[in-house]
């Protein structure tokens, strides 16, 4: 019967990973080539609605903070509710949130309104990261994770092309765009999620290829305890150690989008010579992601992390004496490469640590960093450099990606057995 089972789902394979993994890719990439109003929004609220520069900054902020309620429990509610049932209603709310938005024009409750379509629209976001651990084996995670990374790129990189275009005819037309984008993803999504659950071979007592049933399925957990899980991902020595690293990691990363404008401003360097460093970045990451893949997969876990991190420290490093566009340039392109295997394997580091009944949960509380460090980076950035300048920001970077190496490295031993018995006793279930 295994046999029978294991064949069907090798044929339901696209190459080489599940079918049930590739919708989901799809709609990724759809909904990521859609996501371009909060990039616009800062410009919108200064034209259209003449707000403050100042006061427009602090408004859009309202977005990244509302992003930490969503990660820190849209994971835990998909693996009380399920995955597909937070992704679609995460989803559709955002839409809902985007028309509602289109609508306002008043500063203070534009605020509180992206407050609230910040913690909507972040909801997604662990549950997607803990549906694709549920459907990949874990031997696949690298490539599936580096797939998923990819498309977001992609679709971020191409986003903006389109929301240009409709802001030459209205900025308001780019609520609608976006909403509707949201609506035909989120449909094609439950599509998917339907016919997985139609035609996904099951075996008696059991979930999708043989599996238990998981949150994946779109199974509620009647016997998952949110609180129990926090408190077991919060105990988690391998995971907790990760999740303090990179958030020290995202602090100083996202110093690319706070601190390097205001340094390259601050040398005569004006919006477009920042935008091309950007541009460099994407088309970088969009280039060279899959062919990474097989690099990666010839390698742990920890050592392309490590790798990552001290060519990123590289590539900061270079900032630090940066006067020229073209010196600005290069350090781009070393931070890129490190950023190549950082960010997907990352997430499947966190993603083989995770229990299936808690993945959600550690996804929430794994992407809860990125949340923080959007709303802390311009904060901290802003506050050296007016301090002491844009040179002691990137030194601070730089001293503080050596520091994430080698703390990666002195707690592999932990993460790396934690791993391996998770993925022992995934070949057992097989």
């Amino acid at each position: 019967m295994r046999e029978k089972m294991n064949e069907r789902t090798r044929r339901r394979a696209v190459l080489g990973l599940p079918l049930l993994f590739w919708g989901l890719w799809l709609a990724l990439l759809i909904l990521w080539m859609g996501r371009f109003v909060i990039s616009f929004m800062s410009m919108y609220l200064v034209k259209d609605l003449h707000v403050d520069a100042g006061l427009a900054g602090t408004i859009v902020s309202m977005y990244g903070f509302g992003g930490i309620f969503g990660c820190l429990f849209g994971g835990s509610l998909s693996d009380r509710f399920g995955r597909p049932a937070m992704i679609i209603s995460g989803e559709l709310g955002s839409a809902a949130m985007l028309v509602l938005l289109s609508f306002i024009d008043d500063p203070t409750l534009m605020g509180a309104m992206l407050l609230v379509y910040g913690a909507i629209s972040s909801i997604p976001t662990p549950a997607i990261a803990a549906y694709i651990a549920d459907v990949v084996p874990m031997r696949d995670q690298k490539r599936a994770y580096t797939l998923q990374t990819w498309a977001v790129n992609f679709g971020f990189a191409t986003g903006p092309i389109i929301a240009n275009q409709l802001v030459k005819i209205s900025y308001t037309l780019m609520f609608y765009a976006e909403a509707i984008i949201l609506v035909v993803a989120t449909g094609l999504l439950s599509f998917f999620f339907h016919e997985a659950r139609v035609h996904t071979p099951k075996a008696p007592e059991a979930g999708v290829a043989g599996r238990h049933p998981t949150a994946a399925d779109g199974k509620r957990g009647t016997n998952v305890s949110m609180l129990g899980n926090y408190r077991r991902a919060l105990a988690d020595w391998p995971f907790m150690s990760m999740v303090v690293l990179m958030f020290a990691y995202t602090i100083a990363y996202f110093q690319m989008t706070s601190g390097l404008p205001i340094a390259m401003t601050s040398l005569g360097m004006g919006t477009d010579q920042y935008s091309v460093l950007l541009t460099i970045n994407g088309a970088m990451l969009c280039l060279l992601q899959i062919p990474a893949i097989a690099v990666f997969n010839r390698m742990s876990n920890t050592r392309v992390l490590v790798l990552g991190m001290l060519m990123t420290a590289v590539g900061y490093m270079f900032q630090i004496g940066a006067t020229t566009w073209h010196a600005f340039a290069i350090a781009t392109v070393l931070w890129t490469f490190g950023e190549l295997g950082t960010f997907p394997i990352a997430a499947t580091t966190v993603a083989n640590l995770a229990p299936a009944e808690a993945r959600g949960t550690y996804q929430g509380l794994y992407n809860l960093v990125w949340a923080l460090s959007n709303g802390a980076a311009p904060l901290i950035g802003g506050w050296i450099i007016s301090g002491f300048g844009s040179r002691a920001l990137w030194i601070c970077c730089t001293v503080m990606f050596l520091l994430v190496a080698a703390g990666l490295h002195a707690t592999k031993g932990a993460r790396e057995r934690a791993i391996t018995r998770n993925l022992r006793a995934a070949d057992l279930e097989e």
